[in-house]
């Protein structure tokens, strides 16, 4: 019967956990793709990037799709078989809340194993995609141009335009405004060319190179404007931006356990903490997705969802505390595991009358 029990629970808390983890990796995906979309309409990414990058955001996205959808997977089923007086049955069969959960704690087990390949493993690994095409982005800026549509660099700083492009790349009638804040907010350069091509040097530096042109510099409604004639005149549109392989967030899990800075710290802190906090989540869901038969649906989701946004609030800011050097690394973010944990045991000892059977067996000894 053990076995029996077990597959049942499995199999319903498994199907349950792939459609609730379908829907959230698509609304996450969908953000991503409404993001990578807008940047692609704005010409700062190429469209043919866009999916790519899409994908690439839903891994770095898992650290919060993963717990949440086992605790919810965990709180619907074992919910559902108190209205339908399932676990009533199981228990009045003679099987123990040992013999119910294990199944529940069986999947978590699993599910914990997949979210640490992806968070200490993969999820670097996406993020050092994720630079590589930026950089390569940044490199192919004017490549990527549409003519006729005006599209801006340099965090809008800069405003390009072209009329058309030949067959060699290089584009024709060019129109670029810079806002030159070192010499007052209001300052502004107008250049306009009539050919334009682009130039990327070793640390991925883009510059327009403009050819047979003419610039103009000053403060819009004065009239000390500079007039410049020009045959040939460079415009940095990107500033060097090589391919970002040693920030914190594409650096392998051991490189950062190497480390002795506290951002180090905190970002390999954080992605062990993903597979611990969906064992400690199946944990407490245990018991607190048990409801009366004839409770509300959805009342029990809410205190979950809840719950988990504290838990999840408490290790991010656990995580600035050490990158600040607010928290000892050796305290980190172990401490909000373990209160979680030992809440979770307390709440399933009190399910199994643990309380209650001790001051029974002192009431009987005495």
């Amino acid at each position: 019967m053990p076995s029996v029990i077990f597959r049942h629970l499995f199999g319903e808390t498994a199907k349950t956990w792939l459609i609730i983890t379908a829907v959230l990796v698509f609304l996450t995906l969908g953000i991503g793709l409404s993001r990578f979309i807008g940047d692609a309409a704005a010409g700062q990414v190429p469209v043919d990037t866009v999916a790519t990058l899409a994908a690439l955001s839903v891994v770095g996205n898992l650290d919060i799709v993963m717990p949440v959808s086992v605790l919810l997977a965990i709180m619907l089923v074992v919910g559902r078989l108190c209205r339908d007086n399932e676990m009533a049955a199981l228990m009045a069969g003679g099987a123990g809340l040992a013999v119910i959960y294990r199944p529940f704690i069986a999947l978590a087990t699993l599910i914990a194993l997949f979210a640490a390949t992806m968070s200490i493993i993969v999820a670097p690994h996406a993020q050092r995609a994720m630079n590589r095409l930026g950089a390569e982005t940044a490199a192919n800026a004017v490549q990527s141009v549409t003519p006729g549509r005006f599209v801006s660099f340099d965090d809008g700083r800069i405003s390009f335009y072209a009329e058309s492009r030949d067959d060699q790349g290089r584009l024709h009638n060019v129109f670029v405004r810079v806002l030159h804040s070192q010499k007052g907010p209001d300052r502004q350069i107008i250049v306009t060319a009539a050919t334009a091509r682009q130039s990327v040097d070793e640390q991925h530096a883009v510059t327009l190179v403009l050819s047979d042109g003419w610039r103009y510099e000053g403060v819009p409604g004065q009239a000390d404007y500079r007039v410049i004639r020009f045959d040939e005149h460079g415009v940095r549109l990107s500033p060097a931006r090589a391919i970002q392989n040693d920030d914190y967030d594409a650096m392998s899990t051991l490189t950062l356990m190497h480390s002795d800075d506290l951002q180090a710290i905190y970002k390999w802190q954080t992605r062990i903490s993903v597979p611990l906090s969906i064992l400690i989540l199946a944990l407490i869901a245990l018991p607190i997705g048990r409801v009366p038969p004839r409770a509300g649906r959805y009342g029990r989701v809410i205190v979950g969802i809840l719950f988990f946004v504290v838990y999840l609030n408490l290790v991010r800011l656990s995580g600035q505390a050490i990158e600040n050097g607010l928290l000892p690394p050796a305290i980190g973010e172990w401490w909000v595991h373990v209160v979680v944990l030992a809440i979770a045991i307390g709440l399933i000892a009190r399910e199994n009358g643990w309380p209650r059977r001790r001051r029974r067996r002192r009431g009987g000894a005495a």
